[in-house]
């Protein structure tokens, strides 16, 4: 029997996904988790031979619980990511040795992972003599993934298409709903990114999070305009010289990055 365990902090998505798994003979959803949190702390007590795990949960990175359990679990179990998008850094997962699916999922789709997974249990249960290679090989890929934070240009949308773009051509992004919107001097992109997954990839030392829901290019900065209370806005060297809000935690080290 194949012991699995979801993470998603959609209730219908998990509501799918286990009435997907427990369709197929010999699987056994054995836990489920709302958050990153939930999730780090019920596996290892469960030990499931294999996590289908949400990239953009609420509280933390997918990845990251990813990782985590990897470094943490004596025998961690096979990692499954899942996202609503293809364009994202883990692609690279699509390998024999990680998987990533889209949702929504298909009983194909998922006919094939769970078939990859025996595999990788069969394979891990004959290297008992042997220092894990699977998970060594998982814990490259993951830690591949991690390191990704300042690729060459950035992957964005627009009118159906995938674009890429540099990121010293960005002016600044936000939070749109539940993933960052970008914006060069004369256009808007949307990106498959949180604003969290998007801070990571960007150069830290051009890029700044102003506030919860903002983060901007410090070298395309006009104006540092006073507003209430302590806090300011930057004007923004954008076609529409947008003001972005910096929060009162941020102003001092705005100010010292810009050479106040």
């Amino acid at each position: 029997m194949l012991k699995v365990f979801i993470v998603d902090d959609e209730r219908p998505a998990r509501a799918e996904l286990r009435y997907l798994l427990e369709q197929m003979a010999e699987v056994e959803v054995i836990g489920e988790a709302a958050s990153g949190e939930e999730a780090l702390e019920r596996i290892p007590a469960v030990a499931p031979d294999a996590v289908f795990l949400d990239i953009h949960l609420h509280d933390l990175d997918g990845v990251n619980v990813g990782q985590e359990l990897l470094e943490t679990m004596q025998k961690p179990p096979m990692v499954i990511f899942a996202s609503a998008y293809e364009i994202h850094a883990v692609r690279a997962f699509e390998t024999e040795a990680v998987d990533y699916i889209v949702k929504p999922f298909s009983t194909h789709r998922l006919e094939k992972t769970v078939c990859r997974i025996r595999k990788w249990m069969a394979q891990r249960n004959g290297e008992d003599s042997q220092p894990s290679a699977i998970e060594q090989k998982l814990a490259a890929l993951l830690q591949n993934a991690l390191t990704m934070k300042q690729p060459k240009r950035i992957p964005v949308e627009k009118n159906g298409k995938i674009l890429l773009i540099d990121p010293s051509d960005i002016i600044f992004a936000t939070l749109e709903g539940r993933y960052a919107s970008i914006y060069t001097e004369n256009e808007q992109f949307a990106t498959s990114f949180t604003l969290q997954e998007l801070e990571a990839r960007l150069p830290e030392e051009l890029f700044f999070r102003t506030h919860r829901a903002y983060i901007v290019n410090l070298a395309k900065t006009s104006e540092l305009v006073p507003w209430f209370k302590g806090a300011v806005h930057l004007v923004m060297a954008d076609r529409e010289k947008t003001e972005v809000p910096v929060s009162r935690t941020a102003v001092k080290e705005v100010k010292r990055r810009l050479g106040f």
